[in-house]
């Protein structure tokens, strides 16, 4: 079986992390995170939730030992600014014991801007690739309406500019000879849009001198088994193996071949519908009092953001979608006598805005009623997660600290990938090494 290790930039919550456990688990794929790069702080405290089950390494330690460790990396506790050591030392003492647990466990590197190559080799040893989901916010869409998308030029200063730290890095790996073979990145769709495509070519043309072939995707979360329509970009990388893999951008644009991960969600059973995300029993303590605290106050604005967005579950069919050219593109659940909507829009990092990924009517439900609050729900943020591909553990995991915010939460879902993806793409690495060798 093959094992990879592998160095986690923009770490994040570790998707990609997932991902291969996933892979591991099914005996498919063998894998070790080497180390992280990420320096958010709640991010962070998140990963090491999850997927090393919050290992508390810092509880026998003093103050000052924490609190000097602590300082020596940047972190920001928006993941936009850095927090001062001054206000980090002052967090409570919980909060910077899972926080040094987080940066030991995950063996993170800190921030992208402090990452060198050689001190990177010395830390975490020879690895085989590198993933990068560096920031979209300058690219976005979403981020043009609030002024900016000014892009990822090279020296723009942009939080999306931070992808030529990569290209630091790699040349900095490349001069002492420990390249990784492999590169995935992670983006939104309109970073190959005509507005910065001149700045993506300019990445594959740099890749291309490392010795690196590229295939890029665009592909959407629903055609992988998961009821999301999220569509974003993603690129394999592969240094040496000129013949088996080619690629697929070229200077006049995406080049759309047969070449996209297969999907393989059904066949490991994490593929999902709609009502098993979606939890509307109210009778569930849990469940109820996450819907409680998602169901906004009673405002006119709210009124406008219900009738104008998708209904993603009602007791009535009419409110959720009447048909679309006669086809009807709802689920009914039998143990909730309600519709679904098949799909949901994508998950961003608020659900209180307009337009959103879509709502869930309280009408006819125990929750109708709420005193000054709105008929419908957002999601949850335990259902963003699932709707990313983790699992209810992964996110229960994280709850029981009783620790972090829930606008925190669905920031962290909004920011990360979508786990069943990253699955098919790393299942297509394990494709191309078995067909090399027959």
């Amino acid at each position: 079986m093959l094992k990879i290790r592998v160095f986690e930039t923009f770490a994040g919550i570790g998707a990609q992390h997932k991902a291969l456990k996933i892979l591991k688990d099914k005996k498919i794929l063998d894998f070790e995170i080497a180390g992280t790069s990420e320096w958010d702080m709640w991010a962070n405290i998140s990963y090491n939730a999850m997927h090393h089950n919050s290992k508390n390494v810092a509880n026998k330690l003093d103050d000052e030992t924490i609190n000097e460790f602590l300082c020596k990396f940047d972190h920001s506790s928006d993941s936009k600014t850095p927090i001062s050591n001054s206000n980090l030392v002052r967090k409570d003492r919980k909060v910077r014991e899972l926080l040094y647990s987080a940066i030991k466990n995950c063996n993170n590197q800190g921030s992208i801007l402090n990452v060198k190559g050689a001190e990177l080799i010395k830390n975490i040893g020879e690895f085989d690739m590198l993933t990068y989901s560096f920031p979209c916010q300058d690219l976005s869409v979403a981020g043009s309406l609030h002024g900016f998308n000014q892009g990822m030029a090279k020296g723009s200063g942009t939080r999306s500019g931070l992808l030529w730290e990569i290209e630091r890095i790699l040349n900095e790996l490349c001069s002492i000879n420990k390249l990784p073979k492999y590169l995935l990145l992670e983006n939104v769709r309109n970073m190959i849009s005509e507005r910065h495509k001149a700045d993506y070519q300019e990445w594959i043309d740099f890749l291309h001198e490392l010795g690196y072939n590229t295939q890029t995707y665009v592909l959407n979360a629903k055609d992988y088994g998961i009821p999301q329509s999220r569509e974003r970009v993603y690129a394999l990388s592969v240094r040496g193996e000129d013949k088996l893999f080619h690629d697929t951008y070229t200077r006049t644009g995406l080049i759309r071949e047969k070449k996209n991960p297969t999907d393989i969600s059904k066949k490991l059973k994490i593929s999902k519908k709609i009502y098993e995300i979606i939890k509307v029993d109210y009778n569930h303590a849990k469940y109820r009092e996450e819907a409680i605290e998602s169901t906004p106050n009673r405002t006119p604005s709210r009124k406008t953001m219900y009738s104008c967005n998708h209904k993603l579950f009602s007791l009535s069919e009419e409110k959720i979608i009447e048909s679309n050219n006669g086809r009807k593109i709802y689920s009914v659940d039998e143990r909730s006598n309600g519709y679904f909507l098949n799909l949901c829009r994508t998950i961003t990092t608020k659900q209180d805005r307009h337009p959103n990924a879509g709502v869930v009517d309280l009408c006819g439900t125990s929750l109708e009623k709420l005193e000054n609050k709105a008929k419908y729900r957002l999601l949850t943020p335990r259902e963003t997660f699932l709707l990313m591909g983790f699992s209810e553990k992964d996110f229960d995991n994280i709850k029981k600290l009783d620790l972090i915010k829930n606008s925190i939460l669905y920031r962290q879902a909004g920011n990360s990938i979508v786990v069943n993806v990253l699955v098919a793409i790393f299942n297509k690495i394990v494709e191309m090494e078995e067909n090399k060798n027959v």
